[in-house]
Protein backbone atom coordinates (compact mmCIF):
# COMPACT_ATOMS: atom_id res chain seq x y z
CA UNK A 1 0.00 0.00 0.00
CA UNK A 2 1.34 3.43 -0.94
CA UNK A 3 0.08 6.77 0.39
CA UNK A 4 1.27 10.06 -1.10
CA UNK A 5 0.63 13.54 0.33
CA UNK A 6 2.16 16.66 -1.23
CA UNK A 7 4.89 14.62 -2.94
CA UNK A 8 5.77 12.69 0.20
CA UNK A 9 5.06 8.97 0.30
CA UNK A 10 5.07 5.99 2.59
CA UNK A 11 4.63 2.31 1.77
CA UNK A 12 3.89 -0.83 3.78
CA UNK A 13 2.57 -4.34 3.31
CA UNK A 14 -1.18 -4.93 3.44
CA UNK A 15 -0.56 -8.35 5.00
CA UNK A 16 -2.21 -10.17 2.07
CA UNK A 17 -0.74 -11.98 -0.96
CA UNK A 18 -1.78 -13.48 -4.32
CA UNK A 19 -0.35 -15.08 -7.47
CA UNK A 20 1.18 -12.26 -9.63
CA UNK A 21 -0.61 -13.69 -12.65
CA UNK A 22 -3.96 -13.02 -10.95
CA UNK A 23 -3.20 -9.38 -10.10
CA UNK A 24 -4.89 -6.65 -12.18
CA UNK A 25 -2.52 -3.66 -12.16
CA UNK A 26 -5.22 -1.33 -13.55
CA UNK A 27 -7.94 -2.02 -10.96
CA UNK A 28 -5.34 -2.87 -8.33
CA UNK A 29 -7.39 -5.87 -7.28
CA UNK A 30 -7.19 -9.67 -7.61
CA UNK A 31 -8.92 -11.11 -10.66
CA UNK A 32 -11.57 -13.78 -10.31
CA UNK A 33 -14.43 -14.67 -8.02
CA UNK A 34 -12.80 -17.33 -5.90
CA UNK A 35 -13.05 -17.08 -2.12
CA UNK A 36 -9.41 -16.03 -1.75
CA UNK A 37 -9.80 -13.27 -4.37
CA UNK A 38 -12.97 -11.95 -2.73
CA UNK A 39 -11.30 -12.01 0.71
CA UNK A 40 -8.20 -10.09 -0.45
CA UNK A 41 -10.24 -7.55 -2.45
CA UNK A 42 -12.57 -6.97 0.50
CA UNK A 43 -9.59 -6.25 2.74
CA UNK A 44 -8.11 -3.85 0.17
CA UNK A 45 -11.47 -2.01 0.00
CA UNK A 46 -11.41 -1.61 3.78
CA UNK A 47 -7.89 -0.19 3.68
CA UNK A 48 -8.80 2.17 0.85
CA UNK A 49 -11.86 3.53 2.73
CA UNK A 50 -9.92 3.75 5.97
CA UNK A 51 -7.11 5.73 4.35
CA UNK A 52 -9.52 8.31 2.92
CA UNK A 53 -11.42 8.54 6.24
CA UNK A 54 -8.18 9.20 8.14
CA UNK A 55 -7.13 11.78 5.56
CA UNK A 56 -10.46 13.57 5.91
CA UNK A 57 -10.28 13.52 9.73
CA UNK A 58 -6.78 15.01 9.69
CA UNK A 59 -7.84 17.63 7.15
CA UNK A 60 -10.85 18.68 9.26
CA UNK A 61 -8.57 19.00 12.30
CA UNK A 62 -6.90 21.89 10.46
CA UNK A 63 -3.36 20.68 11.12
CA UNK A 64 -0.61 19.91 8.64
CA UNK A 65 -0.14 16.17 8.15
CA UNK A 66 2.09 13.73 6.30
CA UNK A 67 1.61 10.21 4.89
CA UNK A 68 3.11 8.87 8.13
CA UNK A 69 0.26 10.50 10.08
CA UNK A 70 -2.32 8.67 7.94
CA UNK A 71 -0.44 5.40 8.31
CA UNK A 72 -0.28 5.75 12.11
CA UNK A 73 -3.99 6.48 12.30
CA UNK A 74 -4.79 3.47 10.14
CA UNK A 75 -2.63 1.22 12.29
CA UNK A 76 -4.10 2.57 15.54
CA UNK A 77 -0.96 4.36 16.69
CA UNK A 78 -0.86 7.72 18.49
CA UNK A 79 -0.04 10.58 16.13
CA UNK A 80 1.64 12.43 19.00
CA UNK A 81 2.68 11.31 22.47
CA UNK A 82 -0.51 11.26 24.59
CA UNK A 83 -0.93 14.10 27.04
CA UNK A 84 -0.61 13.01 30.65
CA UNK A 85 -2.18 14.38 33.82
CA UNK A 86 1.24 15.65 34.89
CA UNK A 87 1.49 17.69 31.66
CA UNK A 88 -1.65 19.72 32.26
CA UNK A 89 -1.09 19.95 36.04
CA UNK A 90 2.41 21.38 35.53
CA UNK A 91 1.05 23.69 32.82
CA UNK A 92 -1.57 25.04 35.24
CA UNK A 93 0.70 25.41 38.28
CA UNK A 94 3.42 27.09 36.19
CA UNK A 95 0.89 29.68 35.08
CA UNK A 96 -0.25 30.19 38.68
CA UNK A 97 3.39 30.69 39.70
CA UNK A 98 3.79 33.30 36.99
CA UNK A 99 0.66 35.13 38.14
CA UNK A 100 1.40 35.34 41.86
CA UNK A 101 0.13 38.67 43.11
CA UNK A 102 -1.99 39.03 39.96
CA UNK A 103 -5.04 37.03 40.93
CA UNK A 104 -3.25 34.13 42.63
CA UNK A 105 -1.53 33.75 46.01
CA UNK A 106 1.34 31.48 47.15
CA UNK A 107 -1.21 29.57 49.24
CA UNK A 108 -3.19 28.66 46.10
CA UNK A 109 -0.05 27.40 44.37
CA UNK A 110 0.90 25.35 47.43
CA UNK A 111 -2.57 23.76 47.57
CA UNK A 112 -2.42 22.65 43.93
CA UNK A 113 1.05 21.15 44.42
CA UNK A 114 -0.09 19.38 47.58
CA UNK A 115 -3.16 17.88 45.88
CA UNK A 116 -1.03 16.59 43.00
CA UNK A 117 1.35 14.84 45.40
CA UNK A 118 -1.62 13.06 46.98
CA UNK A 119 -3.12 12.32 43.55
CA UNK A 120 0.11 10.64 42.44
CA UNK A 121 0.08 8.42 45.53
CA UNK A 122 -3.53 7.48 44.73
CA UNK A 123 -2.69 6.64 41.11
CA UNK A 124 0.24 4.48 42.18
CA UNK A 125 -1.91 2.57 44.67
CA UNK A 126 -4.51 2.07 41.93
CA UNK A 127 -2.43 1.45 38.79
CA UNK A 128 1.17 1.01 40.03
CA UNK A 129 2.01 4.17 38.07
CA UNK A 130 2.00 7.73 39.38
CA UNK A 131 0.74 9.29 36.13
CA UNK A 132 -2.10 8.63 33.71
CA UNK A 133 -3.23 9.59 30.20
CA UNK A 134 -5.79 12.38 30.29
CA UNK A 135 -8.18 10.38 28.11
CA UNK A 136 -8.01 7.48 30.57
CA UNK A 137 -9.45 9.62 33.39
CA UNK A 138 -13.13 8.77 33.73
CA UNK A 139 -15.94 9.28 36.22
CA UNK A 140 -15.03 6.09 38.08
CA UNK A 141 -11.51 7.38 38.72
CA UNK A 142 -12.97 10.62 40.10
CA UNK A 143 -15.20 8.66 42.49
CA UNK A 144 -12.30 6.40 43.49
CA UNK A 145 -10.12 9.44 44.24
CA UNK A 146 -12.86 10.96 46.39
CA UNK A 147 -13.18 7.63 48.25
CA UNK A 148 -9.38 7.38 48.66
CA UNK A 149 -9.19 10.86 50.21
CA UNK A 150 -11.85 10.06 52.80
CA UNK A 151 -10.63 6.56 53.69
CA UNK A 152 -6.91 6.15 53.03
CA UNK A 153 -5.85 9.79 53.33
CA UNK A 154 -8.39 10.36 56.12
CA UNK A 155 -9.39 13.94 55.34
CA UNK A 156 -12.76 15.41 56.24
CA UNK A 157 -15.59 15.47 53.72
CA UNK A 158 -15.35 19.19 52.92
CA UNK A 159 -11.56 18.98 52.55
CA UNK A 160 -11.98 16.06 50.12
CA UNK A 161 -14.48 18.10 48.10
CA UNK A 162 -12.02 20.99 47.77
CA UNK A 163 -9.23 18.64 46.67
CA UNK A 164 -11.40 16.90 44.07
CA UNK A 165 -12.49 20.33 42.79
CA UNK A 166 -8.86 21.13 41.98
CA UNK A 167 -8.70 18.00 39.82
CA UNK A 168 -11.95 19.17 38.18
CA UNK A 169 -10.43 22.59 37.42
CA UNK A 170 -7.37 21.00 35.82
CA UNK A 171 -9.44 18.54 33.74
CA UNK A 172 -11.73 21.35 32.56
CA UNK A 173 -8.63 23.22 31.40
CA UNK A 174 -7.29 20.11 29.61
CA UNK A 175 -10.61 19.71 27.81
CA UNK A 176 -10.77 23.38 26.81
CA UNK A 177 -7.25 23.48 25.33
CA UNK A 178 -7.81 20.23 23.44
CA UNK A 179 -5.59 17.91 25.48
CA UNK A 180 -8.48 15.79 26.77
CA UNK A 181 -11.38 14.58 24.62
CA UNK A 182 -13.91 14.57 27.45
CA UNK A 183 -14.66 16.04 30.85
CA UNK A 184 -15.03 13.21 33.39
CA UNK A 185 -16.75 15.58 35.84
CA UNK A 186 -19.91 16.02 33.75
CA UNK A 187 -21.91 13.90 36.22
CA UNK A 188 -19.94 14.80 39.37
CA UNK A 189 -21.87 16.51 42.16
CA UNK A 190 -19.96 17.62 45.24
CA UNK A 191 -21.72 16.97 48.54
CA UNK A 192 -20.47 19.05 51.44
CA UNK A 193 -21.45 18.56 55.04
CA UNK A 194 -22.56 21.50 57.12
CA UNK A 195 -19.94 22.45 59.69
CA UNK A 196 -20.67 24.21 62.95
CA UNK A 197 -18.67 27.43 62.95
CA UNK A 198 -17.38 28.59 66.31
CA UNK A 199 -17.97 32.23 67.30
CA UNK A 200 -17.89 34.18 70.55
CA UNK A 201 -21.02 35.57 72.14
CA UNK A 202 -21.19 39.18 73.30
CA UNK A 203 -20.51 38.11 76.89
CA UNK A 204 -17.52 35.97 75.88
CA UNK A 205 -16.14 38.78 73.72
CA UNK A 206 -16.34 41.22 76.62
CA UNK A 207 -14.84 38.70 79.05
CA UNK A 208 -11.89 38.12 76.74
CA UNK A 209 -11.30 41.88 76.35
CA UNK A 210 -11.00 42.48 80.14
CA UNK A 211 -9.25 39.23 81.08
CA UNK A 212 -5.83 39.69 82.72
CA UNK A 213 -3.47 37.44 80.80
CA UNK A 214 0.21 36.63 80.86
CA UNK A 215 2.22 39.39 79.20
CA UNK A 216 3.28 37.19 76.23
CA UNK A 217 -0.38 36.40 75.44
CA UNK A 218 -1.69 39.96 75.42
CA UNK A 219 -0.63 40.88 71.87
CA UNK A 220 -2.19 37.72 70.40
CA UNK A 221 -5.41 38.40 72.34
CA UNK A 222 -5.52 41.96 71.02
CA UNK A 223 -4.90 40.90 67.41
CA UNK A 224 -7.71 38.35 67.81
CA UNK A 225 -10.04 41.04 69.19
CA UNK A 226 -9.10 43.36 66.31
CA UNK A 227 -10.20 40.60 63.93
CA UNK A 228 -13.47 40.23 65.86
CA UNK A 229 -14.23 43.95 65.43
CA UNK A 230 -13.11 44.28 61.77
CA UNK A 231 -13.67 40.83 60.23
CA UNK A 232 -10.13 40.78 58.81
CA UNK A 233 -8.09 37.58 58.65
CA UNK A 234 -4.76 37.28 60.46
CA UNK A 235 -2.70 37.75 57.28
CA UNK A 236 -4.69 40.89 56.42
CA UNK A 237 -4.31 42.35 59.92
CA UNK A 238 -0.51 42.01 60.13
CA UNK A 239 -0.22 43.52 56.63
CA UNK A 240 -2.15 46.69 57.48
CA UNK A 241 -0.29 49.96 57.17
CA UNK A 242 -1.04 53.50 58.30
CA UNK A 243 -2.05 54.43 54.75
CA UNK A 244 -4.96 51.94 54.97
CA UNK A 245 -6.72 54.19 57.50
CA UNK A 246 -8.98 56.70 55.72
CA UNK A 247 -11.61 59.25 56.63
CA UNK A 248 -14.99 58.16 55.28
CA UNK A 249 -17.77 60.22 53.73
CA UNK A 250 -19.61 60.00 57.05
CA UNK A 251 -16.70 61.69 58.82
CA UNK A 252 -15.74 58.47 60.59
CA UNK A 253 -12.51 56.48 60.45
CA UNK A 254 -12.53 53.66 57.89
CA UNK A 255 -10.21 50.84 57.01
CA UNK A 256 -9.63 50.35 53.27
CA UNK A 257 -7.54 47.45 52.01
CA UNK A 258 -7.52 44.41 49.73
CA UNK A 259 -7.66 40.84 51.01
CA UNK A 260 -4.44 38.91 50.52
CA UNK A 261 -6.40 35.71 49.77
CA UNK A 262 -8.32 36.93 46.72
CA UNK A 263 -7.45 40.64 46.33
CA UNK A 264 -11.10 41.58 46.97
CA UNK A 265 -11.57 45.15 48.18
CA UNK A 266 -12.54 45.59 51.82
CA UNK A 267 -13.91 48.77 53.41
CA UNK A 268 -14.83 48.66 57.10
CA UNK A 269 -15.93 51.53 59.37
CA UNK A 270 -13.79 51.12 62.49
CA UNK A 271 -15.64 50.53 65.75
CA UNK A 272 -14.39 52.15 68.95
CA UNK A 273 -12.78 48.92 70.33
CA UNK A 274 -10.73 48.59 67.12
CA UNK A 275 -9.72 52.27 67.26
CA UNK A 276 -8.62 51.84 70.89
CA UNK A 277 -6.37 48.93 69.90
CA UNK A 278 -4.77 50.97 67.10
CA UNK A 279 -4.15 53.84 69.51
CA UNK A 280 -2.82 51.49 72.21
CA UNK A 281 -0.16 50.05 69.86
CA UNK A 282 0.67 53.36 68.22
CA UNK A 283 4.05 53.60 69.97
CA UNK A 284 4.65 49.86 70.35
CA UNK A 285 8.09 48.86 68.95
CA UNK A 286 7.81 47.26 65.51
CA UNK A 287 10.14 44.43 64.50
CA UNK A 288 10.04 44.51 60.71
CA UNK A 289 8.56 47.77 59.52
CA UNK A 290 7.61 50.92 61.38
CA UNK A 291 4.81 51.54 58.89
CA UNK A 292 2.74 48.52 59.95
CA UNK A 293 -0.43 49.48 61.80
CA UNK A 294 -0.16 46.73 64.43
CA UNK A 295 2.81 44.68 65.73
CA UNK A 296 3.59 41.37 64.03
CA UNK A 297 4.10 37.88 65.37
CA UNK A 298 4.26 34.69 63.34
CA UNK A 299 1.02 32.95 62.43
CA UNK A 300 2.22 29.71 64.03
CA UNK A 301 3.03 31.45 67.32
CA UNK A 302 -0.29 33.31 67.28
CA UNK A 303 -2.19 30.03 66.90
CA UNK A 304 -0.13 28.45 69.67
CA UNK A 305 -0.88 31.35 72.02
CA UNK A 306 -4.59 31.18 71.16
CA UNK A 307 -4.61 27.64 72.58
CA UNK A 308 -3.11 28.95 75.80
CA UNK A 309 -5.72 31.73 75.91
CA UNK A 310 -8.47 29.12 75.57
CA UNK A 311 -7.16 27.37 78.68
CA UNK A 312 -6.83 30.67 80.56
CA UNK A 313 -10.46 31.47 79.75
CA UNK A 314 -11.63 27.95 80.62
CA UNK A 315 -13.33 27.59 77.23
CA UNK A 316 -13.82 24.53 75.07
CA UNK A 317 -14.37 26.65 71.96
CA UNK A 318 -11.53 26.34 69.49
CA UNK A 319 -10.08 29.83 69.07
CA UNK A 320 -8.77 30.64 65.61
CA UNK A 321 -8.78 33.75 63.47
CA UNK A 322 -11.56 32.08 61.47
CA UNK A 323 -13.51 32.08 64.73
CA UNK A 324 -12.81 35.81 64.99
CA UNK A 325 -14.20 36.46 61.49
CA UNK A 326 -17.31 34.43 62.36
CA UNK A 327 -17.66 36.47 65.56
CA UNK A 328 -17.58 39.69 63.53
CA UNK A 329 -20.17 38.37 61.07
CA UNK A 330 -22.51 36.92 63.68
CA UNK A 331 -22.15 38.58 67.08
CA UNK A 332 -20.79 42.02 66.18
CA UNK A 333 -22.79 42.80 63.04
CA UNK A 334 -25.70 40.49 62.19
CA UNK A 335 -26.99 40.28 65.76
CA UNK A 336 -26.98 44.07 65.93
CA UNK A 337 -29.13 44.44 62.82
CA UNK A 338 -26.50 44.97 60.12
CA UNK A 339 -27.88 43.53 56.82
CA UNK A 340 -26.10 40.45 55.54
CA UNK A 341 -25.25 42.18 52.23
CA UNK A 342 -23.33 44.84 54.18
CA UNK A 343 -21.61 42.15 56.26
CA UNK A 344 -20.52 40.40 53.06
CA UNK A 345 -19.03 43.59 51.66
CA UNK A 346 -17.02 44.18 54.85
CA UNK A 347 -15.79 40.57 54.86
CA UNK A 348 -14.58 40.94 51.28
CA UNK A 349 -17.01 38.42 49.80
CA UNK A 350 -18.19 38.62 46.19
CA UNK A 351 -20.92 36.02 46.72
CA UNK A 352 -23.61 36.26 49.39
CA UNK A 353 -23.44 32.48 49.82
CA UNK A 354 -19.94 32.85 51.25
CA UNK A 355 -21.28 35.31 53.81
CA UNK A 356 -24.09 32.94 54.78
CA UNK A 357 -21.46 30.41 55.87
CA UNK A 358 -19.99 32.98 58.28
CA UNK A 359 -23.15 34.64 59.53
CA UNK A 360 -25.40 32.67 61.89
CA UNK A 361 -28.63 33.89 63.46
CA UNK A 362 -28.00 33.87 67.23
CA UNK A 363 -30.55 33.36 70.00
CA UNK A 364 -30.19 37.06 70.83
CA UNK A 365 -31.19 38.04 67.29
CA UNK A 366 -34.10 35.58 67.30
CA UNK A 367 -35.27 37.03 70.63
CA UNK A 368 -35.07 40.60 69.28
CA UNK A 369 -36.96 39.71 66.10
CA UNK A 370 -39.64 37.79 68.00
CA UNK A 371 -40.37 40.54 70.58
CA UNK A 372 -42.92 42.42 68.41
CA UNK A 373 -44.67 39.14 67.58
CA UNK A 374 -44.75 38.07 71.24
CA UNK A 375 -46.26 41.43 72.21
CA UNK A 376 -48.88 41.09 69.48
CA UNK A 377 -49.97 37.66 70.71
CA UNK A 378 -49.93 38.86 74.31
CA UNK A 379 -52.35 41.68 73.40
CA UNK A 380 -54.60 39.20 71.59
CA UNK A 381 -54.64 36.92 74.64
CA UNK A 382 -55.49 39.87 76.88
CA UNK A 383 -58.36 40.93 74.58
CA UNK A 384 -59.80 37.40 74.51
CA UNK A 385 -59.57 37.13 78.30
CA UNK A 386 -61.40 40.45 78.78
CA UNK A 387 -64.17 39.37 76.42
CA UNK A 388 -64.65 36.12 78.30
CA UNK A 389 -64.92 38.06 81.57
Amino acid sequence: MRITVDGLRTEWSTGRHCDPAEWDKHTKRVRGTKEQARSVNSWLDVLYSRAHACRQELYLAGKRFTPQHIRKMMQGEELEPPKMLSDVWNYHTNQIAGLLGKGYTPATLQKYRSVFRILRKFLFSRNKQDDIKLDDIDFQLVRDFDYYLKTEHKVKINTAVQMVKKLRTVMKLANEIGWAKRNPFAAYRAKKEEVHREFLTTVELNDLAVKKLKKRLVLTRDLFLFSCYTGLSYSDIVSLKAEDIRKGEDGGIWLETHRIKNNNRVRVPLLSPALRLIEHYKNYPRILDEDFLLPKISNARANYYLKEIMKEMGWTKWLTFHCARHTFATTVTLTNGVPIETVGQMLGHKNIRSTQIYARVTDTKVSQDMKPLKKKFARQELTLTQKED
